[in-house]
């Protein structure tokens, strides 16, 4: 009775991931094709939520700079990296570090058969030996915030704690497997790097969270709303923990997506494209004068509310747009915000304001 009734669950534990695989296989085989046509398009979707931030569109086709999209690409697929790796990191480490050790996993695959099929056994693991530890881990990082003002507490929190689980949890996980006998010293390593970037991932994204909604830990209250952060980035870990126990090549597909998703709703596309054309050097910065020629300077003396100087200089401007025929600027002249767009022709100069290094400690 058992048998056949394991033979399909195993069909159906199977079946979960055909979409999976299949979309690997789709990436797999038109790869190079797809990364240049995912990088030109992000790039142009970091330009897209600036212009429409700014309600402007520049007097050319971005296509024809594919350059300048590939760069702008770069810069906010690097940021796409960082928190993709960060959240597929304690997944990997956990994994790779430990369990795919030979000795570890034929010891683990012996134990694999109709009764006790792979993806229970790894359930198994992953509940025990995952999300508990990192749990006690999180918990320890959040009670010395509590408790403790002191950032060489919370340091050792975040250090301490997940050795001393990798030693507990490595035992037991010896000892009940009848690994070998030099497990617990592998699992505990492994631990450390695990679950300490777990805790930094999720006090990074409690951060973030706290920095775009405000309202929320408001509404919660400062530790339930970390308690809360904590726990929902710990079981977004787990689900990517699982799928890198099913195969790694399905961490690699969904942690991408994640990290674009988790950019979005926590407010960091908004923010993202303005620093990117601010590192072009295309737009985005102070410009402490803007001098025009005298056609512009006539036309816009004209205008009062301008508040261009008989000099023909325009200071402490924001330059909003730089490249092409057509530049924005962005100045306040009493108390209002002027927004005009300014032919390049007709701008002699711009100075950029200068960092201030006046104030340096001794």
């Amino acid at each position: 009775m058992n048998a056949p009734e394991t033979k399909q669950e195993k069909k159906s534990g199977n079946t979960q991931f055909q979409e999976l695989d299949l979309a690997l296989g789709f990436v797999a085989k038109h790869n190079w094709k797809l990364f240049q046509t995912a990088s030109l398009a992000f790039g142009f979707l970091i330009f897209l939520v600036y212009f429409c931030q700014h309600n402007f569109y520049p007097d050319f086709d971005l296509f024809s700079f594919l350059s300048l999209l590939a760069a702008a690409a770069v810069l906010g697929g690097s940021v796409l990296v960082v928190v993709g790796l960060g959240f597929a990191a304690p997944a990997w480490i956990w994994s790779e570090m430990f369990f795919s050790e030979k000795q570890v996993r034929d010891e683990l695959e012996y134990r694999i058969n109709n009764l006790n099929p792979k993806e229970k056994l790894d359930h198994r693991l992953i509940n025990i030996y995952f999300v508990l530890p990192a749990l006690i881990c999180n918990l320890s990082l959040i009670s010395s915030i509590y408790f403790f003002d002191d950032d060489i507490a919370h340091t050792i929190s975040l250090i301490l704690a997940p050795i001393v689980v990798g030693l507990i949890f490595g035992g037991l996980l010896q000892q009940n497997y009848e690994l070998p006998s030099w497990s617990w010293l592998r699992f505990t390593f492994t631990a450390f790097l695990a679950f300490s970037v777990c805790n930094i991932v999720a006090l990074l994204s409690t951060l973030t969270v706290d920095h775009a909604f405000p309202e929320i830990t408001a509404m919660l209250g400062q530790y339930p709303f970390m308690i809360l952060s904590f726990v929902v980035t710990l079981l977004l870990l787990t689900f990517l923990t699982a799928l890198g126990r099913r195969d790694q090549r399905f961490l690699l597909l969904m942690t991408p997506p994640l990290a674009f998703f988790l950019l979005l709703v926590t407010n960091t596309m908004n923010v993202l494209p303005g620093n990117v054309v601010k590192q072009l050097g295309i737009g985005n910065y102070k410009a402490e004068q803007v001098l025009f020629n005298d056609a512009t300077c006539a036309r816009y003396k004209e205008i009062p509310s301008y508040g261009v100087k008989t000099d023909c200089a325009l200071d402490n401007a924001h330059i909003t747009w730089s490249m092409g025929g057509i530049y924005f600027i962005e100045w306040t002249s009493a108390d209002k915000k002027i927004k005009v767009k300014v032919p390049k022709d007709g701008i002699i100069s711009i100075k950029l304001t200068e960092p201030d290094n006046s104030k340096k400690t001794g």
